[in-house]
Order: structure tokens, then sequence, then C-alpha cells
């Protein structure tokens, strides 16, 4: 249903901005102690500043050889510190509450140390204790959280260590720190790759109206990033009624590793103006000074309450410097000048916070140089700690990478209660047989209805019901919240569903032709396959992205690329690709209940093919292939689509030369069902595999190989490859044809390695 009209309107006129703020928080204490900061948080803030740069300031004495923690020990890996953006940190996230969330970047020490340390300021006993995991033996509160402080600063060095009980269990190593437990959904080491995260998180705070917020910390470099664009504006789309919960924090800290931003990398002198161009709030963006603590926890404070009252996104720009090169490596001076740091050292966080603590007798002088002594000393021990802490076993290398887990059994407590419309199943035919979109369209709808945190959305999926008419149906019965619509942005697509599958929801996100997935490299590649893993296996992602291959239709190369095996390359990654009917209800409604980002391919060919399929639910494992055509003297092995020319190719060589061909189907191109495969090929003999993509680097090769690895003795020849030329696929009707893999060329390979 139609819900706004788009009207023509040419009325002359200019386009105006609101103002955007710069500079205007009071960085002073005096006037704000113990009304908008009571003394206690007020000395907190320091106690925070000060981890994060002892933190970092024992890692250059790591790097120098200065500290040495254990005999032989030789720190690695790389490093990027934030000495001197400290109050950005510390300021940012003592506004949160504890279950909020955070995205962190590459140089992001201070946000982990920030994020855990506040969640432990806030505990009280019993949670100290359940933190600790230790009985209660009758400490103090003050001890048993300084055990918790020494317990985080522990685990965030012996992560940079490698070690096993880091927090990533040694999987992440410095830029990719995570801690689930605090709300931090992990430190990135791709500029601007956690944004669309973030927007995910909040997207499902949304929809689950759980009042928590989302911030996205990220340097200045990422304001020149697409994924930066695309998730600032999926962030501002109004549909919903009320504005995503998240706070994007650009940390200026005036270089994008040597590139200076003013007046070299960008046109602006203010990234706040950026938020001028997402919607008429200008994203309530601002700048202000972030080396005042007060000035950065003033503005967060304020950012948050528009969040938490539906009128986000907003935009921070936190103008900060870091004292050291981009990392340990690096020449700083060759890309900056003395003056320049010398200017910004009068401007020191740290000093400039001690000495409002000291004019207001919060604090005296030696008060902060003993708090500072506690904490280096401190340091040191938990640093020792953490050399001698255990490295991972080998052995165990893959742990962490998928989860063992479904949402199978859940009852039904997230049950859908609330229809807009009423559910029916498609009618069958007398043989109980329905269209391949319209099991698509069940599979949907019966997982939707068994399971509210289940949401769909992609491009055109909403009203129209998707490109291939796929989602018909589905937003008249669900509404806005569970079927909707996005901006053509597959990346932002991806990468919300990231988020949005990490703190709450089960996300099925499509993108409309799998030509479009390279749009997504990034967020695919380097996010939803190596979250889990890269941070210890913590996280659950019960994410699916729907997808099509096409082909045949003239589209030309980029609408009909067989692109299966550029996902099935990332480990973290299932992938999917159903033939009939039936396998893509079976097999949909597995990979929505599964615990893991599932890659579902299905083909535009197979829509309108009708099979059966049974009205009650049934399911699909992943990994079990189907034997479709029984035979003794050749193994043909493929998938989707082709399946149908490999059919019609049995059928002629049964026919006309009484060659008997045994099909196998996967169904699951990871997991791969190995064993039915090569026991095949054990039975005949021989094998083709055919696949619609050119042969480099195709599938086909890797089942070749698995075939190679485990049948080699059984063979009694080599195995062919029977594919699509070494080109883009091309429009012309003719060139198409020939590129796809038909039942000609199947048969005549088959007859040519019969003669063999």
């Amino acid at each position: 249903m139609r819900e706004i009209n788009v009207l023509p309107e040419f009325n002359s006129g200019t386009i105006s901005f609101q103002d955007i703020p710069i500079f205007q928080y009071d960085t002073s204490l005096k006037g704000q102690l113990n009304k908008t900061i009571p003394e206690k948080e007020a000395v907190r803030l320091l106690e925070a500043m000060l981890y994060i740069r002892v933190f970092e300031e024992m890692i250059i004495r790591l790097k120098s050889g200065k500290f040495v923690p254990a005999p032989g020990f030789k720190f690695i890996g790389a490093t990027h510190l934030s000495i001197g953006q400290e109050a950005v940190a510390a300021g940012t996230i003592s506004s949160l509450h504890p279950d909020d969330y955070i995205t962190s970047t590459h140089r992001g020490h201070g946000h982990s140390i920030s994020k855990v340390l506040y969640r432990i300021y806030s505990m009280n006993r019993k949670q100290l204790l359940s933190f600790l995991g230790k009985e209660d033996k009758g400490e103090t509160v003050e001890t048993l959280m300084k055990q918790a402080i020494e317990n985080l600063l522990f685990k965030a060095m012996a992560e940079l260590f490698g070690k096993e009980e880091g927090y990533c269990s040694g999987r992440g190593g410095s830029m990719h720190i995570a801690d689930f437990n605090s709300g931090h959904l992990g430190a990135n080491a791709i500029v601007g790759g956690s944004m669309a995260i973030a927007t995910g998180a909040g997207l499902s705070s949304l929809l689950l109206e759980n009042g928590r917020a989302a911030v996205c910390m990220v340097g200045d470099g990422a304001a020149n990033n697409g994924i930066c664009i695309e998730s600032m504006n999926f962030a501002s789309m109004p549909q919903f009624g009320e504005g995503f919960p998240v706070i994007f924090v650009f940390e200026n800290n005036q270089y994008g590793m040597s590139g200076q931003q003013e007046k070299k990398m960008t046109g602006i002198k203010y990234l706040s103006k950026r938020g001028a161009g997402f919607n008429d709030k200008n994203m309530h963006a601002r700048t202000e000074s972030g080396m005042h603590v007060l000035a950065v926890r003033n503005a967060t404070r304020e950012a948050l309450d528009i969040c938490r009252k539906g009128e986000g996104p907003v935009l921070l720009e936190f103008k900060t410097y870091r004292y050291a090169g981009h990392s340990l490596s690096d020449r700083r001076m060759t890309y900056r000048t003395a003056e320049e740091e010398e200017e910004w050292l009068k401007f020191d966080p740290i000093d400039l916070y001690s000495k409002e603590l000291i004019e207001n007798n919060v604090m005296s002088e030696k008060d902060i140089k003993n708090l500072r002594s506690t904490i280096q000393s401190l340091m040191e021990e938990v640093t020792e700690k953490a050399a001698h802490a255990t490295d991972p076993d080998p052995k165990h290398i893959t742990d962490g990478l998928l989860s063992d887990t479904t949402s199978d059994g859940i009852g039904d407590q997230y049950r859908t209660v609330s229809f807009n419309k009423e559910m029916n199943k498609f009618r069958r035919d007398s043989s109980g047989r329905i269209l391949y979109r319209h099991a698509v369209i069940e599979a949907l709808m019966e997982e939707m209805a068994r399971d509210s945190r289940v949401v769909l959305y992609g491009e055109e999926v909403a009203e129209y019901g998707g490109a291939f008419q796929a989602t018909v149906g589905l937003y008249d019965i669900f509404g806005r919240r569970r079927v909707f619509n996005t901006p053509i942005s597959e990346a932002a697509i991806v990468g919300t569903a990231l988020g949005a599958a990490m703190t709450g929801l089960r996300p099925v996100a499509e993108i409309m032709y799998i030509d479009f997935i390279l749009m997504t490299g990034d967020q695919l590649g380097n996010q939803v396959a190596k979250t889990k893993y890269m941070f210890g296996g913590k996280a659950k992602i019960p994410l699916v992205i729907r997808t099509t291959v096409g082909g045949g239709k003239g589209y030309a190369g980029q609408h009909s690329q067989s692109l299966e095996a550029f996902p099935a390359h990332f480990p973290g990654l299932k992938v999917v690709i159903p033939f009939t009917a039936y396998d893509v209800k079976g097999l949909l409604k597995t990979a929505i209940r599964d615990d893991n980002p599932v890659i579902f391919i299905e083909h535009q060919h197979l829509y309108i093919e009708k099979n059966a399929v049974p009205e009650e639910e049934y399911m699909i494992p992943f990994g079990k292939g189907i034997i479709r055509r029984e035979g003794k003297d050749i193994t043909l092995i493929s998938y989707s689509h082709q399946l149908k020319a490999c059919i019609d190719a049995a059928e002629i060589l049964d026919k006309e030369d009484g060659i008997s061909v045994e099909i196998v189907d996967p169904r699951t191109l990871v997991p791969l069902d190995v064993d039915l495969i090569v026991n095949s090929v054990k039975k005949t003999g021989r094998s083709v595999v055919v696949v619609q993509a050119p042969a480099r680097g195709s599938f086909g090769e890797h089942i070749i190989n698995k075939v190679q690895e485990h049948a080699f003795s059984s063979l009694k020849g080599p195995v062919r490859l029977v594919s699509a030329y070494e080109v883009p696929p091309p429009m012309s009707a003719p060139l198409e044809q020939e590129n796809l893999p038909g039942a000609k060329r199947i048969v005549q390979n088959i007859r040519d390695m019969m003669k063999s």
C-alpha cells in the first residue's frame, strides 16, 4: 500500500541548511561539578584517561625493548596508538549505559578499555563477583573493583600478545579487540568497516525497542569512505517513523595515516558538515574539542538523549590529535612539523583535565602523581602476567569459526502474535507441486511467524515483492518493521545485517543479483565472514543473505555471472544453492535457524519451475547432497539450474549411447557433501563437473580437487570440467547460448571420456 505520494514540485528558490554548532560546550569543571558531574565521576574520567595512556605507553616500552616482561619475549603484530586522544574515548563511553553498543577502530585500545571499565564502574557486589567468576569471600566492593580492572587490563594486554586468555583468545590481536558481554562489538582494521555494523545494531535496537544506543567510533579517514556515506544514509531512513539510535563519532586526529584531512584530503574544514547531506536536521551534527573530556562528555550525553527520544542518528566530530605516529613504525615528522606538534601538546587532554581537578580542589597534584604511579605499577604487573599467559594450541586453530547452535527448540518465546493479514500456504496442484518462488515465500512466511526476530530487507522486497516476485505478500502480512526496502547500497545491506544479527535480530537480507555481491566485498569477506573467529568465537551471527544467479536472458556481463565461488572462498560463510522447490524451502528454513551466516543462492530460471512441496513442516540439513539420477558408468556433478542441462544430457546418452550417468547434486557448497561425491565416483570411475561459471577459480575446480584427493585410485581417467568460457557473460543471444554449458556440450565431453 502506498503511503506517500511524491508529486511534481518545480517552484524556484534556494535550499538552506541549519547551522552546525562548533566548540560550544563548556570545557571547564567549574560550574559542572556536583551538578552535571559528581565528584566521583569527575575523578573516574581522569582514571580512565590514565589507564588508556599508560597502557599505550607500555606498548611503546615493549616495542622498543625498554620493558621486557619475560625472558626472550618479543612483541609482534601491528599496533596503532591513540596517545593524545584519550578524552574522546573516556568522555564518550562514560556517558553510555553499560548495555549500549560501540564499534571501534584499529586505533581502539582506548575505546575497549573505557567500555569495559565503565561497565565495571556500574557493577554492584554480585555483578563484580560474577564478572570475576569467584565466590564471595567478604572482600570489599572497592577490592573487587580493583581486581576487575586488573582483569580488564590483563585480558587486553593478553590479546595484544596473542594469548588464549585475551579478549578474543589471541585470534584478533591489537586491531580486533571485542567484548560482547560489555556491548563492545569489535575494533576494526578496515577504515570505516564497522559503520554499517553499528547502524545494524541501531536498527536492531529500534526494532526490538530495547532502548539501547549504538556509538560508532571511527577516524577522520572513514569520512571519505563509501561505507561511511552508505551507513549514514541507511541510518537516516525515516520509514519507521522514528530515528535510528546511532551516534557516529568522527575522531578527527587530523591525519588518515599521513594524509592530512584539512586542505588536502577533504574540501571542508569541519567533518560535521557531512551531516547536512542526510536529513533536514543535519543529523544533529556538531564539532567539539576532542582534547577537553568534559566537552566530549556533554556532547555525547546530549546525542544520547536525542537518540533515546527516537530522533537519531547523530553525527559528532571531535577535533583531536595523535601524538604518536600512525603506527610504531611511522616516521611522522615526514608529513608534519615540530611547530604543529608543539602547539597540540599544549592541549594534552590529561594535563588540561588534571589542572581542572586541581583548581576545583577535587584532587591535588600529589594525588594525581600517585594515581599515575599506581596505574603504572599495575600495568607492569599485568604485562608480565600476560607475557606468561597461554599460547593457543595449534590443534585448535579452527575453534571459534562457526557456531554449532540453531534456533530450533525456541518454542513460543518469540512467536509472532500479530499479523496484518491472514497467512495462507500456496495451493498445490494435483501432484502437490508449487512454484519454486512460492516455496521461497512459504519458507520465509513460516519462519517469520515462528520467530519474531526474523526480519526481511533489501532492494524492492516490500510492497513490490522483490525483483523476481519471491517475497510477494510478506509485507502485507508482517508490516514495515519486519519487511522493508533499503537504499540501493549493497554494502550497507550486508553490513547492517551483520550488526543486527550480532545484537538480537535474525535478518534475511537480499542482494538482488549475485553480480552485486562484489559491491559487498569488504562487508562480506572482511566483516561477516571473519567476525566470529576474529573475536574469539564469542558472537552468534544468525544471518541469511539471499541472492540470485541469472544467465540466458541477454542481461550481459553485470547481471549474468555465476559467482558462487566468491563467498565460498571465505571461511566462516556457509553457501547453499538449491535446485528444486522442495529443496529451496527446506534449506531456507534451515538457513534461517542456523546461528551462522549463510549465503543462499537462488537461480532466476528456477523461480517458475514446479516441484512437489509438502504442506507439513520439514527441513533439509546442510552438507547432505542428493543423487538426482542413479547410474553406473560416469558421475556428473553439478548444482542449481545447470542440473537441468545435466539431466537432459544423461537422457540423451542413455538413449543414444547406452551410457548410464549418475547425477550428484551437493545442494550446499559449504559444507560440501564430499562423501556422497566420492562414493559415487568410486562406483563409476569417471567424473565430469559442470558449472555455469568460467573454469578458472570456479567452485568446480574445488570439487575436482576433492575428487582427486579422495578417489584418485578409482579414476579411469582425468576429471573434466565443463564450464563457461573465460569471458564476461555476453549479451548477444548466440554468444550467450554458446557460453552457457548446455546439454550438447556435456554430451560431447562424456562421449569423449568414454572413448579413452
